[in-house]
């Protein structure tokens, strides 16, 4: 398993902030499904980016950020793909 650390710095690496890339780490090391509120400004090229270092490292993650322009706010959601038990990563 990948360690928190490097989580955290690859994903630094697509350009996500420092506190939003804790998050994730912490939701990809952990297995556990968050969400959170943040106003750090997050564009569609990030998130694309995001998306495929999770597919490319196969953290086994989704990843959601929806905006609420109104407020300056984003609302992330990061859900833990579901494992059909330990034969699922042979198929």
């Amino acid at each position: 398993m990948t360690s928190f650390r490097e989580v955290m710095g690859e994903v630094i690496k697509v350009g996500i902030t420092a506190y939003d890339a804790e998050v994730i780490a912490d939701c990809i090391t952990t297995r556990k499904s968050c969400s959170w509120v943040n106003t750090d400004q997050v564009d569609d090229k990030i998130i694309i980016d995001l998306k495929n270092l999770i597919a490319q490292k196969n953290y086994g993650v989704s990843v959601t950020v929806e905006s609420l322009a109104t407020r300056s706010k984003y609302i992330w959601e990061i859900k833990v793909d579901k494992v059909d038990g330990p034969s699922a990563t042979s198929r």
